[in-house]
């Protein structure tokens, strides 16, 4: 089956059976930042942002994806997004195992593009949903929130708005 998206800012057409996941499907072109984990959708280590929201790839049939967006963590190093992140981790203390950077980075992503500074509560959902082990919860959040600042910094925002 042909299959036109938009693969990290590339419009192509994804050759796969309809029944074929998504993470198999971008394995199989070369994208190594997805990884096979519990293939179940639990773990994230497969995350990949589809139509900008972090989606487990394990679980999503090709055959759906007619026309989406798709954006591997190959691509999304390169974005100011994942600066912003990647500082915050950074002076959080925060290195990850390489399983599940895809997931904490659309995760971080994803929760910073739809609030401006997340609350407490956000930060201990966030936390208590991430289901890999190689970072304490409180580390996590202080990156999150150091994230925050960076994100603000860049975008000449007001500390304390």
């Amino acid at each position: 089956m042909k299959i036109p998206v938009t693969l990290n800012g590339e419009k192509i057409i994804l050759d796969a059976n309809p029944d074929e996941k998504l993470l198999t499907v971008l394995r199989k072109m070369g994208f190594n930042s997805l990884k096979h984990g519990c293939e179940k959708g639990r773990c994230g280590f497969c995350t990949v942002l589809l139509n900008d929201m972090p989606v487990s790839s394990c679980l999503i049939p090709a055959g759906i994806l007619k026309d989406s967006t798709i954006v591997t963590l190959e691509a999304f190093v390169r974005t100011k997004e994942y600066e912003d992140i990647a500082t915050g981790f950074e002076k959080a203390g925060v290195q990850l195992c390489g399983f599940c950077n895809a997931s904490k980075y659309f995760t971080v992503y994803r929760l910073l593009k739809d609030n401006y500074r997340p609350s407490k509560e956000q930060l201990l959902e966030t936390a208590s949903e991430d289901k890999c082990t190689c970072t304490e919860s409180s580390s996590y959040m202080n990156a999150i929130l150091y994230a925050t600042a960076e994100k603000h910094q860049r975008e000449g925002r007001k500390k304390n708005v």
